[in-house]
């Protein structure tokens, strides 16, 4: 079935038997979909972990009412250990592209960092945009939970605020010279601690990499570097190897 959002700012819970009514963009949306039908079902979410099953009552493209017909709870979303992608900014469509792809991998949490090595033509923060396309991957994805998305800071900022759980990172440049052994990610899943941590971090740097000053700094907070295979990756493809390594990891320690 079809997904669409229900803004929790404009409609608190609802409940089995209620009628909402949809913004004026997910009106449109499935005015455009559905063309004009009505008794269909779809899917709604409002992105803090609910679901409702309703069915269209009144509908053209300006606005929409759905009457609720079954609510759930996606449980799942909320469990330990949360996901978290620290992702340097990158270029603008680089960018966008990991945050849909993180939010189709599970991310709980995404958190926008400014690095040493930006290079040019990053640094284009737009967040009304993230939003709009992270709730663009809630729907394509049939998630209950829209990540939350950080104001943008340093990583001295990130680490000052100690990631609350195992954190990770990639990759060390080899030109640092450092005796540093990265770890598949695989290995943290056949090691489950007997508490399960808080968050499962990944941070991913820039297309000009980690410093030598930050890579000192993720050592020194008991940050695990870990490898990523044997080939050299995009920053965005790293942020999704990452996070669907880190997903396996926390689906093996939730069984």
């Amino acid at each position: 079935m079809r997904h669409f959002y229900l803004d929790p700012e404009s409609v608190s819970l609802p409940t089995v038997g209620q009628v909402v009514t949809l913004d004026g963009e997910e009106s449109h949306h499935l005015g455009t979909v559905l063309r004009g039908g009505r008794q269909q079902e779809v899917v709604l979410t409002d992105g803090l972990g609910h679901r409702f099953d309703a069915q269209v009552v009144t509908q053209d493209r300006r606005k929409a009412s759905l009457e609720i017909l079954t609510a759930s709870r996606d449980e799942e979303e909320f469990k330990a250990p949360q996901l978290v992608l620290a992702l340097a900014i990158i270029k603008t469509k680089r960018f966008e592209w990991a945050l849909e792809k993180a939010v189709e991998l599970g991310v709980h949490q995404i958190v926008p960092l400014i690095t040493e090595h930006v290079v040019k033509g990053s640094g284009n923060t737009k967040p009304k945009r993230w939003q709009t396309i992270m709730r663009t991957a809630i729907k394509q994805c049939g998630r209950s939970f829209l990540p939350k998305i950080s104001e943008v800071q340093t990583v001295e900022s990130f680490l000052k605020a100690e990631p609350r759980g195992l954190a990770v990172f990639g990759a060390i440049p080899e030109e640092l010279g450092l005796e540093v052994r990265p770890r598949p990610l695989w290995e943290l899943a056949v090691q489950k601690p007997a508490s399960l941590p808080e968050s499962l971090t990944a941070m991913i740097g820039p297309e000009g990499g980690w410093s030598e000053a930050e890579v000192g700094l993720f050592l020194e907070h008991g940050l695990q570097a870990i490898t990523l295979g044997p080939h050299i990756l995009r920053a965005e493809t790293a942020a999704a190897s990452a996070l669907s390594g880190l997903q396996g990891v926390r689906q093996a320690w939730l069984v």
